[in-house]
C-alpha cells in the first residue's frame, strides 16, 4: 500500500470504480480501510484466542471451526479497495504482482447480469475481471474513459 498508485489517480476515476456496486472504493491507505484493518484484527484474534483455548481445554472440540471457515473466506470484501500499482493490482485484501497475471476482460453489466439494479450508475458500466494464476478478481466501471485508461494501465503493464 506504500507503492506509487498508477490507478486511479483522480477524484472522478475513484468515484467511477466499485468493489461493491453501492460504494466507490477508498485509497489504498490505512487511514481510509480501517474497516478491513479492525475487521481482520478482531476475527484473526477471535479464531486465535479460540485455538488457544481449545489447546489447554480438556474437551476439544475441532468441529465448532467449521462455523469460522465462511466468515475467513469472505474477509477480504471488507477492503473496499482497487489499485493498480507499480508491481501489481490490489484488490480487496489481495496484492497480485503482473507476472500471475494472465488476462483480463470486461462484462457489460445489462439486464442478466449479477449486479443490475443496484445502483444505476452501474447498469450502465462493465465488470473487469481480471484471470490470476490461482483465482480471478473483479471490481466494477461505471464510466466509460474510465474504462479506457484502465485498459491502458492494463495492456502497458502485461503486453
Amino acid at each position: 500500500m506504500k507503492q506509487p498508485m498508477l490507478f486511479p489517480e483522480t477524484k472522478e476515476e475513484m468515484v467511477a470504480i466499485r468493489k461493491q456496486p453501492q460504494k466507490a472504493v477508498n485509497l489504498p491507505t490505512a487511514l481510509h480501510q480501517k474497516t478491513g484493518i479492525l475487521l481482520n484484527a478482531v476475527t484473526l484474534l477471535f479464531v486465535s484466542s479460540l485455538v488457544v483455548f481449545n489447546l489447554f481445554s480438556s474437551n476439544v472440540h475441532w468441529t465448532a471451526y467449521i462455523i469460522f471457515i465462511p466468515a475467513l473466506l469472505t474477509l477480504g470484501q471488507a477492503w473496499n479497495m482497487f489499485a493498480i500499482v507499480k508491481d501489481g493490482v490490489l484488490s480487496g485484501g489481495r496484492f497480485v504482482p503482473w507476472k500471475h497475471i494472465r488476462s483480463y476482460k470486461f462484462e457489460p453489466i445489462d439486464t442478466n447480469h449479477r449486479f443490475y439494479g443496484y445502483a444505476p450508475e452501474v447498469n450502465s458500466g462493465y465488470e473487469l475481471k481480471i484471470e490470476t494464476n490461482r483465482r480471478s478478481m473483479s471490481c466494477l466501471v461505471t464510466s466509460e474513459t474510465v474504462k479506457e485508461k484502465l485498459v491502458e494501465v492494463l495492456n502497458a503493464h502485461l503486453r
